[in-house]
């Protein structure tokens, strides 16, 4: 077992913090800000600023930095009942008595005493220091193992809420709503639910595949979202840090279907003067018509991703003590999912809460496409909405890849 000890230094009077939360600041503005929580999370990219910035729906990358501004120590041990032995570290956030126990961590079969001490009474942040987690890339020696094996895609079963979301098909079948892609029985450490690597992490979205609903597209009891933690790729750590205390990074490249808003479209219509239905994050089916008649496919898919893009993603990120929930339930009925109601479930904050507010556009309508293939977004699902057998599905156009220029926005 090793401890590696942060020093301190006498801290320099600044008048800086007044700035941190200015008193004429909105409450939407000061919500989920604590005072003094003992680990502080900011968003580093992307930067969105007072204009929310604009990204496409995928191949961007969410980086936290997670600072523990007066922690004490890191301390790393191997995982007993792991094969392989595996290994966890922590961020030792207080130690009243000075003296590092831990007896409480790993969660089980805990070592023997890392010093001399009476029992252990600290209070840590436990992460894993990893390289990668990714898609069907099994991970066996690092991270918490029993989060990693709950990770594990779960099997359709009526009524429950999973961690993945299932839809039923026109022919009737259950199948998996097209979202990022998770590995199924691979334990790789990577979808739905808390991170193996920062089991306390909890990231909350408004739209896309955090999004819990039934196999008929309608909105569950509680109307709770799944924790997207468990997408985190890689995470680093840094033992003293300018303020002094130690740090993590934490990144998670985002893929296409993770954070945008699901849409069924029906192309085969029987109503008249009706072009095509829709029917977006569980709302009601709306009928559409074309602005012009559309010529090739690519003409209809543009059309189809007009009627809903862009649009806002409000994503909420936060450390709560031991292990995140896999679902976060809207507690105080406000419509939100925030930390708010993280405490209202029963857990400890040892965060303030991090908020991106960001505009994404869908990748075609941003983009010059110069001959090639085309292909609908994982979010666009085709479905029978009229009832007459048929949803008028078209496929990816064209036959190789496309040569796209990506104009930045004026």
């Amino acid at each position: 077992m090793t401890t590696h000890m942060t020093f301190r230094v006498a801290p320099i009077p600044c008048a800086i913090l007044a700035v941190l939360a200015p008193a004429g600041a909105s409450a939407d503005d000061r919500e989920g800000r604590y005072r003094d929580p003992p680990v502080q999370v900011t968003i580093q990219a992307p930067q969105s600023g007072h204009f929310k910035g604009l990204t496409t729906t995928a191949g961007w990358s969410l980086v936290l930095r997670i600072d523990t501004p007066d922690s004490v120590a890191i301390v790393e041990t191997p995982e007993e009942p792991t094969t392989p032995v595996g290994r966890r570290e922590a961020i030792v956030l207080t130690d009243p008595d000075g003296c590092i126990d831990m007896r409480h961590f790993p969660i089980t079969r805990a070592g023997t005493p890392y010093e001399d001490c009476s029992g252990p009474d600290e209070t840590f942040l436990e992460f894993t220091t990893e390289r990668i987690d990714a898609f069907d890339l099994a991970d066996a020696q690092t991270g918490n193992f029993q989060v990693r094996e709950a990770l594990v895609d779960d099997a359709f079963a009526p009524g429950v809420p999973l961690d993945k979301p299932y839809l039923r098909s026109d022919g009737g079948e259950i199948v998996a709503v097209p979202r990022p892609q998770t590995g199924g029985a691979v334990q790789d450490g990577y979808g739905y639910g808390p991170d193996d690597d920062l089991p306390g992490l909890v990231i909350m979205a408004n739209i896309g595949a955090a999004r819990v609903f039934d196999e008929g597209f309608n909105r569950t009891l509680g109307r709770s979202i799944r924790n997207m933690g468990g997408f985190v790729n890689s995470v680093s750590q840094e033992l003293r840090t300018r303020r002094g205390g130690s740090a993590l990074e934490a990144s998670m490249q985002v893929l296409g279907g993770m954070f945008e808003p699901i849409a069924l479209f029906d192309l085969d219509v029987d109503a008249a003067g009706v072009d095509f239905l829709r029917r977006l994050e569980s709302g009601p089916v709306q009928p559409f018509n074309f602005l012009a008649p559309p010529a090739t496919d690519d003409e209809k898919l543009a059309e189809l991703l007009f009627t809903y893009g862009p649009y806002e993603l409000d994503l909420r990120v936060v450390i709560v003590e031991g292990v995140a929930p896999t679902f976060i339930e809207d507690r105080n009925h406000d419509g939100r999912y925030t930390a708010a109601d993280l405490e209202k479930m029963g857990f400890k904050l040892l965060s303030n809460e991090a908020r991106l507010k960001l505009v994404q556009d869908f990748d075609l309508l941003v983009t010059e496409t110069v001959f090639g293939r085309t292909c609908p977004p994982p979010s666009l699902i085709y479905q029978d909405l009229d009832g007459n057998g048929s949803s008028g599905a078209i496929s990816c156009s064209g036959s190789g890849g496309a040569a796209r220029v990506r104009r930045r926005p004026l």
